[in-house]
């Protein structure tokens, strides 16, 4: 038997590193995908060729060694076990990436979502796009206890452009698709992903639960009451994370509009961007240079996508300034890439039994 699914990466447009806080999101999947082709074996082993990394794996179903963190696809595996979605024989998967990886345009959740869905298809199980966002959460983030909240595997598996509220209950509204022509930048630089989430997260995190223990918390407040014991450091991560969580608030609603404004957009890109850099210190100088020589040759705005430390941004224009766009960011140091939002979520290519 043969078979092949897709996922696409996704681009976070507003409210990076908010979603561990239960704060909403908004994030766009990209038609730039990871596809698995696969072939069944008649025994128990599963061969992966990651051609991109230039890395194989094997494993045997009947002796699946204990996983180690980040270990995905092994892990995977495991959760198929447990949860009685492990297919009864083996196969052989060629795994080829467009997404930049280990970039933060969210390589990993894509290609768990569809290693999930490839699992799923090849032990009959029935899955729907919502079902494989759960279970790549769960052997992502949940298994290990990472941090990380669950945007990447949402829209990874859901596809089109989200707005994800996750309290009272987590809900995933559709939105239109913004318009604009949209570039995808590859800082060339390495990034710590675990590394800058503890930092963003642990910290901020413990504000939050020593202010609403106090009961003085008010969200929109302007200034605001902070605890009088915090420190100028500690009243500076909060403000970050206030001021995030309303440009999350701002940018949803403005591209609830048919027709977005795309300067107003593009403005809360910037102003996001900046609270990430000065608030957290999430992006790189490279990364802020990529950004302002962008926006000097036109783009109406942009920011840093994903954990951070390195990877990935992108920006928004015009179509009539994309080229001088995208050549300002490769005499920064960038390279950029076209992409489209809104793109298809996790998908079935190819079924031939």
């Amino acid at each position: 038997m043969k078979l092949a699914v897709s996922a696409p990466g996704r681009i976070c447009l507003f409210g990076e590193h908010q979603d561990y806080f239960g704060f909403p999101v908004v994030a766009s999947a990209i038609d730039l995908r990871i596809s698995i082709q696969s072939t069944s074996r008649l025994d128990r082993e599963v061969h992966v060729d990651l051609i991109d990394l230039d890395e194989q794996r094997v494993y045997n179903l009947d002796a699946l060694p204990a996983p180690q963190p980040r270990d995905y696809l092994l892990i995977a595996l495991h959760l198929a076990d447990r949860e009685g979605w492990l297919p009864q024989s083996g196969w052989h998967a060629i795994v080829s990436s467009q997404i930049p990886m280990c970039a933060g345009a969210s390589s990993s959740s894509a290609l768990l979502v569809a290693w999930c869905a490839l699992i799923a298809e090849r032990s009959d199980r029935n899955w729907n796009q919502a079902w494989i966002a759960k279970a790549a959460w769960r052997a992502e983030v949940d298994w290990f206890g990472e941090p990380g909240g669950m945007m990447d595997q949402t829209v990874c598996a859901l596809g089109g452009t989200q707005h994800i509220a996750f309290q009272p209950a987590f809900q995933s509204t559709p939105l239109p698709t913004p318009p604009g022509s949209w570039l995808l930048f590859d800082s060339k630089q390495p990034k710590d992903t675990l590394g800058v989430l503890s930092r963003a997260k642990d910290c901020r995190l413990e504000l939050i639960q020593n202010w609403e223990c106090q009961g003085t918390i008010d969200w929109a407040q302007r200034p605001p009451q902070f605890p009088q014991q915090w420190n100028d450091l500690e009243q500076h991560l909060m403000m970050t994370t206030l001021e995030i969580r309303r440009i999350s608030h701002e940018g949803a609603e403005a591209l609830k509009f048919a027709v977005p404004d795309l300067r107003q957009v593009g403005a809360l890109l910037h102003e996001h961007h900046h609270w990430l850099s000065e608030g957290i210190e999430v992006s790189t100088p490279r990364i802020d240079g990529i950004l302002t020589q962008a926006c000097e040759a036109g783009a109406l705005g942009g920011k840093i996508n994903g954990s951070g430390g390195g990877g990935t941004g992108f920006v928004v224009c015009e179509a009539s300034r994309q080229s001088a766009v995208a050549e300002a960011i490769e005499r920064a140091k960038g390279h950029p890439m076209f992409i489209a939002l809104g793109a298809e979520g996790v998908r079935l290519e190819e079924f031939i039994k």
